[in-house]
């Protein structure tokens, strides 16, 4: 895809939505099939694919139904170590200049 960094949130729904797209064409499926396997609409799917805005609840039915829900759990990571914990924590001596 692009290597320019994207900058606003309409840009990343639009690379979303052509992510999704190019998975989907990846499989050989078509619009109305993978939206019948995810449970929505083809119009819902549609706008997905371009962009135009969706649900979080459609984008995570495509994914499910794309078999791509491993993915998601990338979306919001749960940290390791608590942030507050290492704010907390002693830092170790630096040596002395």
């Amino acid at each position: 895809m692009e290597s320019t960094p994207i900058k606003s949130p309409s840009e990343i729904v639009e690379a979303l939505g052509q992510r999704v797209k190019a998975r989907r064409l990846a499989a050989n499926v078509s619009q109305a099939a993978l939206a019948d396997k995810a449970g929505i609409s083809r119009r819902a799917l549609v706008q997905l694919e371009s962009g135009q805005g969706s649900t979080l609840h459609t984008l995570v039915s495509v994914f499910k139904a794309l078999g791509l829900d491993h993915q998601l759990n990338q979306l919001a990571l749960t940290p390791l170590i608590s942030p507050m914990a290492m704010l907390k924590a002693k830092r170790p001596r630096s040596r002395a200049r």
